[in-house]
């Protein structure tokens, strides 16, 4: 078996502990002032005419379902991509879905460590795993930063400079084309004095992951609009509003990585769009609940996707 600190020589230096310590110390107090605005604003809360679907629940929680194992098969399809002839499907699934804890863990050093580790053990080259993980990245960051675009440009009246520097965001998928990834990637593993990836993702497959991954975040926004809808109805408005407001959240989220899992980053952002029609408290409500309801489902995927390949 091969050696676990092997593998993790071949990954990003771990954080700081000062640097995870204030991570975690910064994403509490924005959940704490999140809490605190619920308390302050309960009486809009208890008043708030809430209109709890549990079948529209049930199926947001289905459509998210369906939205992680969407993008646990593109993360499949990368690895293929990049080391043929790997382990199968079902255990690089369960490989990823097993990694996401670790995003519970300011700065996903533990994610990508994870990874590297485990697929080390399955006989993907480290380096395979660590471009793998920049594609898949990039790819969900690229398309949610394209549906902040439209969130800003569609409901916060154009956003001004915001909108333009929202756009760049996008931008960054350029950097997977094999002409501008092949050569960064190769002065990255040079420094770090490995080999060179063997092979990298043509642009025409490339784009088909870019498609995959814009109906991965298409699943994401209609899941969460779904839970949204079912509890507080059709005036904390309609899918696009609410599906494009989450990617909103989710890039920022994802760019603030210092917090583990965007902790309280999300929420706020969230909130502070679904305010738009809601009463602040109310829309704080909404966005913790929903948070709450979003990692209860991804620790069910995460468990079932470990049990269906616990023999793979």
């Amino acid at each position: 078996m091969p050696n676990p600190a092997d593998a993790a020589a071949g990954a990003p230096a771990p954080a700081s502990p000062w640097r995870r310590r204030g991570g975690l110390v910064a994403g509490v107090l924005v959940l704490g002032f999140l809490v605190w605005a619920l308390i302050d604003g309960w009486s809009s809360v208890a008043e708030y005419d809430w209109e709890v679907s549990p079948g529209l629940l049930g199926l947001g929680c289905a459509v998210l379902l369906v939205f992680y194992l969407a993008s646990g098969l593109g993360y499949v399809g990368i690895v293929d991509r990049l080391h043929q002839d790997g382990p199968p499907a079902g255990a690089v699934l369960s490989i990823w879905a097993r990694s996401l804890l670790g995003r519970y863990v300011p700065g996903n050093v533990l994610m990508v460590l994870g990874r590297v580790v485990l697929s080390h053990e399955r006989g993907i080259p480290k380096r395979a795993t660590l471009a793998a993980t920049v594609y898949e990245q990039l790819l969900a960051l690229g398309v949610a930063a394209a549906g902040a675009v439209a969130f800003v440009a569609l409901y916060d009246g154009g956003g001004g400079a915001r909108m333009w520097l929202l756009a760049l965001v996008p931008l960054g998928l350029l950097a997977l084309h094999p002409r501008i990834f092949g050569p960064v990637s190769a002065w990255a593993l040079r420094l770090a004095k490995r080999d060179p990836l063997p092979r990298l993702i043509p642009v025409g497959p490339l784009a088909g992951l870019v498609a995959w991954y814009a109906l991965t975040a298409g699943l994401l926004a209609v899941g969460i609009w779904l839970m949204v809808r079912s509890a507080a109805g059709a005036e904390a408005g309609g899918p696009a509003f609410v599906g494009l407001a989450f990617l909103l959240s989710f890039a920022v989220s994802t760019l603030a990585f210092i917090f583990p899992s965007g902790l309280g980053v999300r929420e706020g952002a969230f909130a502070i769009a679904l305010a738009q029609n809601l009463p602040g408290s109310v829309a704080v409500a909404l966005s913790v609940g929903t948070r709450v309801m979003l990692t209860m489902v991804e620790l069910v995927f995460i468990a079932l996707a470990v049990l269906a390949g616990r023999d793979r």
